[in-house]
């Protein structure tokens, strides 16, 4: 799958026309790499993902079928995990009413200002960690 996610990366950057520059902006902000060959497979969906996003709203790439959760789950980082895992953990505790990723999103939303956990960088996972840890800690239930 690593060389059709490279593959596709490549597609979208020449769609988005993209410079050399900008794209390696984008992959270290995204990745913290320069190139997309360096990249674990999952950072590589990430990149991918994130593309297609970026061409989807510019218009020149039609909208593909989003993953389920689970796909979704099994694509993530070390960190989205740990954040899933915490998440998943609160909602059983009965912390959170809602285990939903729309409402993981709108959490993280909050917390960072990006839409979805997916886009977050390092720095922004290591702070929604943070937050659910301290949430967790006071064991404050949301309604």
């Amino acid at each position: 799958m690593t060389a059709n996610h490279i593959a596709a990366i490549h597609v979208l950057k020449a769609r988005l026309r993209l410079t050399d520059e900008d794209y390696r902006a984008l992959l270290n902000h995204l990745t913290g790499h320069t190139s997309s060959k360096d990249c674990t497979p999952a950072q590589q969906r990430q990149v991918r993902d994130h593309l297609q996003g970026l061409a989807e709203a510019a218009g020149v790439a039609s909208p593909q079928r989003r993953a389920g959760f689970e796909a979704r789950y099994l694509v993530a980082s070390p960190r989205e995990r740990k954040v899933w895992a915490i998440w998943l953990d609160m909602a059983r505790r009965g912390l959170v009413h809602n285990k939903s990723a729309q409402a993981l999103d709108a959490f993280v939303q909050r917390q960072t200002g990006v839409s979805a956990l997916r886009w977050c960088s390092a720095a922004q996972l290591d702070a929604v960690i943070e937050a659910l840890k301290l949430w967790q800690k006071r064991g404050v239930e949301v309604r």
